[in-house]
C-alpha cells in the first residue's frame, strides 16, 4: 500500500543520529557535492577549471570573474530516483565592475509526502490508519560567493560562505555554516587550470530533535536509538582541474576538455584511489561548440569497484552526455546523467536555464 517513501522516515532519523552521534564526517551534508546547471553535469562534474560566471559559486567562486554580461539569472530542476527526490537551484550573479564579481546560490534537496507509520499500529496490535501522517523532508543552502583578480597576472580568487538549514518534518531540524575557497589561473584562451577547497575550515551543522513520547516508545520498541543533539562535520575537500581548447580550421568550431580530480581528507572511500586519509575521485569532459550557439558535451565521473554475479571486482564508471542552446540572452542546457551506479531507473533528465543580460547605456 505504501511507497518507498513509507522507509524514508526511520532511514533518514537513523543516518542524522549517527552522523550527530559519532560525529562521522563522511557523507555528511552531501547534497552540497550534487552541483547545479546541466552544463557541468553534462560534462560529469569536470568544471573547476573553466566555470564561468553564476554556477562557478558552487564549483569555484573563482570562475566568476570570467562572466561577460553584467548580471545573470539562473534555475534548474531534477527528479532523482524516479521523481523521489526533487533538486532545485536558483541563482543570480552581479558584476559590479572590472575587479568584483558577486553571486547568491540557493538550493534545495527535498523528499516530499514521506509517510510517517510510528503510530500505525494501537496499543491493542490494530492498524489504525487514521493515524497515518505525511512529512517532508529538505536540505536547504544558500551560497553567497564573490571573486576578484589577484596580483598574479591572470589569476582570479572567489570565496564562498554557506548557511545550511535541514529538517526531517517536525521531528529534526539542523543549522549548519561553512567555507568554500578557489583559484583560476588563465594564462591563455587555449588553456586554464583552478583549484576549489571545499569545506575550508569544515562545514559544521547543529542537530536538534523533538519527538514525540510516543515516538520515542516506538523507537525503544524496535530497538532503534533515540536521537540526541550533537554536530555533524564535514571535512574539508580539495578539487584540481586543468582544461585545454584545440584550434580548429573553422573558427566556428570550438573543441575542448577537462580532467578534475577530487581529493577527500575523511577516510578510504569507494573511489579510484583510495587511502587511510585520502581518497581521489578523477572525472573528465569533452564538448564540441559550434558558433557560440550550440554545444554537444559527454563526461565521466564515479569510478567504483563493485562485485558482479560471478563475485568478481570490477570497475564501473558513470557517464554523462549533454547539450546547450542560446538564444540571444537565454541559454537553455540540458544533462542525461544519474546518481551513483545503480540501474536504468536512476537515470534522470535535468534541464537549467540561464538569463543574462547587461543594462543598456
Amino acid at each position: 500500500m505504501f511507497s518507498i517513501k513509507t522507509t524514508f522516515f526511520t532511514t533518514l532519523v537513523g543516518l542524522s543520529v549517527a552522523y550527530a552521534q559519532d560525529f562521522n564526517p563522511k557523507y555528511a551534508n552531501e547534497f552540497l557535492n550534487m552541483g547545479v546547471g546541466a552544463d557541468a553535469l553534462g560534462m560529469g562534474s569536470a568544471v573547476v577549471a573553466d566555470v564561468q560566471g553564476l554556477t562557478a559559486g558552487v564549483w569555484n567562486p573563482a570562475g566568476l570573474l570570467q562572466q561577460t554580461q553584467q548580471t545573470e539569472i539562473g534555475l534548474m530542476h531534477a527528479s532523482y530516483f524516479g521523481g523521489l527526490a526533487a533538486f532545485d537551484h536558483l541563482g543570480a550573479s552581479r558584476r559590479v565592475n572590472n575587479q568584483t564579481v558577486v553571486a547568491l546560490n540557493l538550493l534545495r534537496l527535498g523528499v516530499d509526502n514521506i509517510y510517517n507509520t510510528t503510530q500505525l499500529i494501537d496499543n491493542q496490535g490494530n492498524i489504525d490508519y487514521s493515524q497515518l501522517q505525511t512529512f517532508n523532508s529538505a536540505d536547504y543552502a544558500l551560497i553567497g560567493s564573490i571573486a576578484k583578480p589577484t596580483r598574479v597576472a591572470n589569476l582570479s580568487l572567489g570565496l564562498s560562505a554557506k548557511v545550511l538549514y535541514r529538517h526531517i518534518g517536525s521531528f529534526a531540524k539542523a543549522y549548519g555554516f561553512g567555507f568554500d575557497a578557489g583559484l583560476q589561473y588563465r594564462p591563455s584562451k587555449y588553456w586554464s587550470a583552478g583549484v576549489s577547497l571545499r569545506d575550508a575550515t569544515s562545514t559544521f551543522s547543529a542537530w536538534t530533535y523533538n519527538l514525540s513520547p510516543e515516538m520515542q516508545a516506538t523507537f525503544l520498541e524496535t530497538n532503534n536509538e533515540l536521537p540526541q543533539n550533537g554536530i555533524e562535520q564535514m571535512l574539508p575537500r580539495i578539487v584540481l582541474g586543468i582544461a585545454g581548447k584545440l584550434p580548429l580550421k573553422s573558427e566556428k568550431y570550438e573543441l575542448g576538455g577537462q580532467l578534475n580530480a577530487e581529493v577527500t581528507t575523511d577516510g578510504p572511500r569507494n573511489t579510484l584511489v583510495s587511502g587511510k586519509v585520502f581518497s581521489i575521485d578523477p572525472r573528465a569532459g569533452v564538448f564540441l561548440n559550434y558558433d557560440h550557439k550550440l554545444t554537444l558535451r559527454t563526461g565521466v565521473s564515479q569510478f567504483q569497484y563493485f562485485l558482479d554475479f560471478d563475485e568478481t571486482k570490477k570497475l564501473g564508471l558513470q557517464p554523462h552526455l549533454g547539450a546547450g542552446v542560446v538564444l540571444q540572452n537565454w541559454t537553455i542546457d540540458y544533462a542525461f546523467t544519474r546518481l551513483g551506479l545503480g540501474g536504468e531507473g536512476y537515470f534522470t533528465h535535468l534541464f537549467s536555464l540561464k538569463w543574462a543580460f547587461s543594462a543598456k547605456g
